[in-house]
């Protein structure tokens, strides 16, 4: 059994790393802004090393399969929760209305 975190792919066999450059999508955007705004000197809800930990907390699975900006959100929310910030209960309930605003009309 290795000791190595998901995160620590060094000197493991890989496939090609694609090195193009992609126009960032709004969701990315988004995702960097909260983070941005969360760490950032006004609020200051949780470090850079935290969101790190966070991501690197992910199942192997989930660290290898999800998007990275998908794994910024998980490890915010993840964060925000820990930080009692908002709760588990809240995020879901909000989700929830969300979904179903976006059943009804097509947009959130």
């Amino acid at each position: 059994m290795s000791d190595r975190k998901v995160n620590d792919l060094g000197g493991q066999p890989a496939g090609p790393i694609c090195l193009d450059e992609h126009p960032s999508t709004l969701h990315e955007k988004r995702v960097d802004a909260l983070q941005k705004l969360l760490t950032g000197d006004k609020l200051r809800a949780f470090t850079t090393d935290a969101m790190r930990r966070a991501i690197e907390s992910n199942t192997e699975e989930d660290y290898r399969n999800l998007p990275y900006y998908d794994k910024w959100m998980r490890a915010v929310r993840d964060l925000v929760i820990e930080q009692q910030l908002v709760s588990a209960k809240e995020i879901e309930d909000r989700i929830a209305i969300l979904r179903e605003r976006y059943k009804q009309t097509g947009s959130l």
